[in-house]
């Protein structure tokens, strides 16, 4: 297990890695990842088996050109071992920090991390605030699902940091409320950033535009979670009257990769995860291609993750950006295309309005799902089991599904063997075909 030092040394060496040159970066991943594969194949009985039956020796691993001779991990395969097989040997995961996934691949997934861990992949996000010229005395808000904070993870470092104007003060408030509020807590709080997934931050823009923060604070907008589509990026940009840039993150590695501060590509946060972006046949792809994205935790050793396949598709970016950090880059991700639902009432909701209740407080018996809105008054949900459920909770998530979204809408649950992707070959957990902001982009590019 990694010690504490460990990850003070790792820690110092994220924070100065935007001034090193690209092969210190490159070095440092490397040797991450050494460690944390020899690890998993020592500790983790998952990856000695997976390892094993594919015939691997983890130990001639040496860095990323070799990561291809180990086999790609699924989340389905990983989650049909029992959970103690996952996590290091002599861990408890109920002694770890969890948290869900957020259910935008359409697949719920729990991860465990210690404290260390998790802190540590804090790092990644407030370096891109730095990048982004937001100070450590400055405030920030971000529009996201109201967050359930784990006992072991009680942010008491982070407050400390804060109130020393060490850190920046980040604040929540929850997608879940209507954009009139949102917009109200944004006058109230006067961030220098706004930040939220691109539909919302669309709306709550918007009004902003009518009653905007005076005297002005706003200075960068921040998306993340969905596809940030080119007219959304317009509706925001034009409403607030301040760039948009974009990031890329999961739950699986926290923040992956982040926009540029001068715009086009993302730089990936390569001293934090290694992204790989391959074709169909598992072989990297070419810049400017496309292909499936892979994920390896370079921090994580509690539960490693090696060579995950987190269900996004991605374009391969040159080696580095032309702004000269060195950090290699990605042209664009295409994927967590989640569509908002209009009600008869007026309300306009999220997805996660009804995921986050639904099925992302107990994940594990759930193999995949999917919310389809056929008509404003009528929306249905599947679900793919993974193991058969308890007919009463089928019968909770129903008549909580009926609560959530009110008296004059239908809301139908069904239980499936599978669920298919669209022509496009994407999963799209949450559709609307009364209204979205995807069908457009898959249009254009001759999807059905």
């Amino acid at each position: 297990m990694t010690t504490t030092i460990a990850h003070l040394r790792n820690a110092f060496a994220i924070r100065g890695h935007p001034r090193a040159t690209a092969r210190d970066v490159a070095d440092f991943r490397d040797r991450q990842l050494r460690r944390v594969v020899q690890h998993a194949y020592r500790t983790v009985p998952y990856y000695r088996r997976l390892y094993d039956e594919h015939g691997v020796n983890p130990n001639l691993v040496r860095g990323a050109g070799d990561m291809p001779s180990l086999p790609a991990v699924t989340k389905t395969h990983f989650r049909s071992a029992p959970e103690i097989d996952r996590v290091a040997r002599g861990l408890d995961p109920e002694l770890l920090i969890s948290a869900a996934s957020s259910g935008s691949s359409g697949r719920p997934f729990m991860i465990r991390r210690s404290w260390l861990e998790q802190n540590v992949l804090h790092l990644l996000r407030l370096r891109a605030l730095r990048a982004y010229g937001i100070g450590r005395s400055e405030r920030t808000l971000n529009i996201l699902n109201p967050k359930n904070v784990h006992a072991l993870d009680n942010k008491r470092l982070g407050k400390t940091l804060v109130a020393l104007k060490l850190q920046t003060d980040s604040r929540r408030v929850s997608i879940h409320l209507d954009p009139e509020q949102i917009a109200e807590a944004v006058r109230a709080c006067r961030p220098v950033m706004l930040s939220g997934y691109p539909n919302m931050l669309a709306r709550v823009s918007e009004v902003l535009q009518r009653n905007p923060v005076m005297p002005p604070s706003i200075r960068v907008a921040l998306t993340g979670a969905e596809t940030l589509t080119p007219a959304l990026r317009s509706r925001i940009e034009k409403a607030l009257g301040v760039q948009v840039r974009d990031q890329y993150g999961s739950n699986e590695c926290n923040l992956m990769a982040w926009e540029c501060p001068l715009g086009g590509p993302l730089h990936v946060c390569d001293d934090s995860v290694l992204l790989e972006v391959v074709a169909p046949d598992g072989a990297p792809v070419a810049p400017g291609e496309r292909g499936e994205v892979l994920v390896t935790a370079l921090h994580t050793f509690t539960m490693p993750l090696i060579r995950f396949r987190i269900g996004d598709m991605a374009e391969q970016g040159e080696t580095h950006c032309a702004c000269g950090a060195p950090f290699s880059t990605i042209a664009g991700v295409k994927g967590r295309m989640l569509d908002m639902f209009p009600l008869p009432d007026g309300r306009v909701i999220h997805a996660y309005y009804l995921t986050e209740t639904l099925v992302m407080d107990d994940p594990d018996w759930i193999e995949c799902f999917q919310l389809t809105q056929h008509r404003v008054d009528r929306i249905t949900m599947q679900i793919g089991p993974r193991r058969p459920p308890n007919p009463l909770r089928i019968e909770a998530i129903r008549a909580h599904g009926a609560q959530l979204l009110g008296p004059g809408v239908e809301f139908e649950l069904a239980l499936v063997e599978s669920i298919p992707s669209d022509p496009s070959g994407k999963f799209r957990p949450a559709r609307s075909l009364v209204t979205s902001s995807y069908d457009g982009v898959l249009a254009e590019a001759g999807v059905p």
